[in-house]
């Protein structure tokens, strides 16, 4: 009887629990939705919305809803729309909310600043219906702005956020793309030519780009897939005047081209530079558009950058697990280690430590060129004629990889190098050195000591 008693209570705290859940809980946040949607100066959806106007004092601007996310700028005519902030235009008006209501008997309109308002927002919906919300001056405390519905007399308060949120320019609500649409893993070349004579050629290969001009080598996949970045999601910061034609803009001829091919679309898509009399601006166009840009340094910087900050500036690429024998010579002496199994040993078939060895290859592994000189002097110039410190990597006996350390450059924190993958010189830094100086007691892995003699256990008596 005690337990079934218990079981019947479990049940009633288990139903009163449930009962203050959905009666407490539930209900508020269904009341709580209830009070915002009576707030709502609209009871719309925000894509029924098939036509916005943006009216100022001077100005209107107006977008036609052309596609779900597509829309038209049709006044002014001939102004490419940027379809996200009209789709937030929409967005906006169908969550303006009255906070409070002030007066709905003929108000005074000018002591609200509803005479002369701030902004005017007419939409016309898919019924043919029209709204619009008209937004004043801001109230004493400047917390809320005064507003009223085009088709009412009722002024009411309403977050001065709304009122900001409408508060658009032309070029706020136009295409500032600096290039029209594409996608970064579609080019597979970009050249960039400037008005000096400078000229840079990249192509793709696979996952990796290479340089074909002005020197046909290695390109840092990094710097040519965050450039492509960089293009495609720059913006406008502003618009040309309309006075300013493309001679004016130093587009004709344009101080830089730049030009990708588009594999995808087969064509090539171009973008002029020109300069400004502003510091660090620049006029620039999109060969296949008309509008005249004004963007900042961004491109323009990175694309002038010397031909070094584009290529590949690793010193080594080394395959670890088909090298199987490390070979360094310093003056008279040799260290060569070959790999046994898992293990690294040494001639004598002493065992080295396996973190020392593989930090060999860490070194090589990140290393980067400071400089590179690919039309070297002789090599006596730079100490490479006779390396103070060589590095080979064999694989069954062939040579994968050698780097000869010579003496140290102009840079007092630097060292010449030269690498049997290329006839250029580099300069490394002298801490790559100090990593492959290895000494062989450094090495070679400690014997371990034998485990101390298990004393005797007396005999019985």
């Amino acid at each position: 009887m005690r337990f079934k008693s218990t079981l019947i209570l479990l049940l009633v705290f288990a139903g009163l629990g449930s009962y203050v859940y959905f009666s407490e809980y539930r209900g508020q946040e269904s009341r709580q939705k209830t009070e915002e949607a009576k707030k709502k100066a609209f009871q719309i959806d925000d894509k029924n919305v098939t036509e916005i106007s943006v009216t100022y004092q001077d100005r209107t601007i107006t977008g036609v809803r052309k596609g779900e996310h597509q829309w038209e700028i049709t006044n002014p005519q001939g102004v490419e729309p940027d379809s996200e902030e009209w789709d937030r235009l929409a967005s906006n008006l169908a969550a303006t909310q009255k906070e409070q209501t002030v007066t709905s008997d003929k108000p005074e309109l000018a002591q609200y600043g509803l005479d002369k308002p701030v902004v005017t927002i007419n939409a016309r919906l898919k019924d043919g219906k029209a709204i619009g919300v008209q937004y004043g001056a801001e109230n004493p405390k400047k917390t809320f702005t005064y507003a009223r519905l085009t088709d009412s007399p009722e002024v009411f308060l309403t977050s001065t956020t709304y009122a900001k949120l409408f508060q658009k320019s032309l070029t706020d609500l136009r295409n500032k793309k600096v290039m029209g649409d594409f996608e970064a893993d579609d080019i597979d070349s970009f050249a960039i030519a400037q008005a000096k004579g400078n000229e840079l050629d990249l192509q793709k290969n696979g996952m990796d780009w290479a340089i074909k001009k002005p020197v046909e080598t290695n390109g840092d996949s990094s710097e040519a897939t965050m450039f492509l970045s960089s293009v495609k999601f720059a913006k406008a910061a502003d618009f040309a005047d309309p006075s300013i034609d493309a001679k004016a803009a130093g587009l004709e001829p344009p101080a830089m081209r730049i030009t990708l091919h588009d594999a995808k679309a087969k064509a090539d898509r171009t973008l002029l530079i020109g300069s400004t009399k502003e510091t660090d601006k620049y006029y620039a166009k999109d060969a296949a558009r008309s509008p005249i840009f004004i963007i900042d340094k961004e491109i323009p910087e990175k694309a002038k950058r010397p031909i070094f900050d584009w290529r590949d500036k690793a010193i080594a690429k080394i395959d670890h697990d088909k090298v199987d024998e490390v070979e360094i010579v310093r003056g008279a002496e040799k260290i060569s280690m070959k790999k046994s199994g898992s293990d690294w040993k040494l001639a004598d078939g002493r065992k080295l430590q396996w973190e020392k060895v593989s930090a060999l290859f860490n070194a090589l592994d990140f290393e980067k060129a400071k400089q590179i000189n690919d039309a070297p002097k002789p090599l006596n110039t730079y100490g490479l004629d006779k390396p103070k410190l060589e590095v080979t990597l064999r694989q069954s006996g062939k040579d994968q990889f050698g780097l000869k350390f010579g003496s140290p450059s102009k840079d007092p924190d630097g060292k010449y190098i030269k690498t049997s993958a290329t006839p250029a010189v580099m300069v490394v830094s002298n801490d790559l050195y100090d990593k492959l100086d290895v000494k062989l007691d450094d090495m070679v892995e400690a014997p371990q000591s034998a485990p101390p003699p298990t004393p005797a256990t007396p005999e019985k008596k």
